[in-house]
């Protein structure tokens, strides 16, 4: 009985990591798979939202640890809102970030926006670092409360997971029915070729700028459910590794497919990053990690290779699919 409750609870973990994991591939292949934009920036808008619903949300009794008597500048976690308000501030607060760095950079070409996204993610990343009024810089910030956990302690993880999958299925609707509109088939066609879609009237910025916010939006609710569920942030936990797993996931299960997303963050996140990290080391604990991405890295090449266009391939839009949109 006790190992059907271990292995449950341990299905429920890797779960809940591999959906929230999913939020942030179907905004990334919204970036680069429908609009070409190559966005290696995507740990630093995860960590814009965990940050921003930790701050929010956090109880009072955090602020009260003896570990923080005379903390300089004071400390994060003076409002202690309900944790739907800091999703959703999450969500507002990275889409609007992502506005403002959009307005300079949006108009670099693509290798130059691949370079500004990874500096964008460092800088965020060094910010969580190094001011420590705001986000308390290494210790991180603690005893970030998980939904549900005080009405039904017992079965908080599993509402939680519930949560998560609503969360989801909400965003993978939304992202759907974008890329099936008329806004969806400009991003296509500028992905294609932009010098036609401007000759036809179309704004080749204002559709790149829909798209980076709204997908850096996500990846800002993506951040704010990490933060709930893991009820501890350090910026450690915000680094291009995590950008690097999303994109190796991405590739493996389809770009321009969210089905082949889902898939390709089950194999990746689920069954070689998260699964496997319990296995036994047989007195080597540094040789399963590094095992881990060594098959990883493998996988990556292998599908390059043999299958570029990764496990579901980009679906071909016909007349009668548009005529659907109109």
């Amino acid at each position: 009985m006790e190992y059907i409750i271990s292995l449950g609870s341990w299905v429920l973990t890797i779960g809940t990591i591999v959906a929230i994991y999913c939020i942030l591939g179907l905004a990334l292949n919204l970036h680069f798979g429908y609009t070409n934009l190559p966005n290696f920036g995507i740990a630093g808008f995860f960590a814009i939202g965990a940050y921003t619903s930790a701050i929010l949300t956090v109880p009072h009794r955090f602020l009260e640890m003896e570990i923080f008597a005379g903390f300089p500048g004071g400390i994060p976690g003076r409002i202690e809102a309900p944790f739907i308000v800091g999703i959703l501030a999450a969500t507002v607060l990275a889409g609007f970030v992502a506005f403002l760095i959009g307005i300079p950079v949006l108009r670099l070409r693509e290798d130059y926006l691949a370079v500004a996204s990874i500096g964008i993610a460092e800088t965020i990343h060094f910010i969580a670092l190094n001011e420590l009024w705001l986000t308390i810089g290494s210790a991180g910030i603690r005893l970030i409360p998980m939904p549900f956990a005080i009405l039904w302690p017992r079965y908080a993880r599993p509402l939680f997971f519930l949560l998560v999958l609503l969360v989801l299925a909400i965003v993978y609707w939304v992202i759907s029915r974008l890329v099936r509109s008329p806004f969806g088939r400009v991003w296509k066609a500028t992905r294609e070729d932009e010098t036609v879609t401007a000759s036809l009237g179309k704004s080749i910025v204002r559709s790149r700028m829909w798209a980076w916010v709204i997908g850096c939006a996500f990846m800002g609710t993506a951040g704010s459910l990490w933060a709930h569920y893991a009820m501890a942030i350090q910026p450690g936990e915000f680094v291009p590794t995590t950008t690097f797993l999303v994109w190796i996931f991405v590739i493996v299960g389809g770009l321009r497919n969210n089905k082949g997303v889902l898939i390709g963050a089950l194999v990746i996140i689920g069954l070689f990053e998260q699964g496997t990290r319990f296995l036994p080391a047989f007195g080597a604990p540094y040789v399963v990690p590094a095992l881990r991405l060594i098959i990883i890295g493998v996988l990556l090449v292998v599908f390059i290779r043999f299958r570029p266009q990764g496990v579901l391939p980009e679906k071909a839009t016909t007349i009668e699919d548009h005529m659907k949109t109109i």
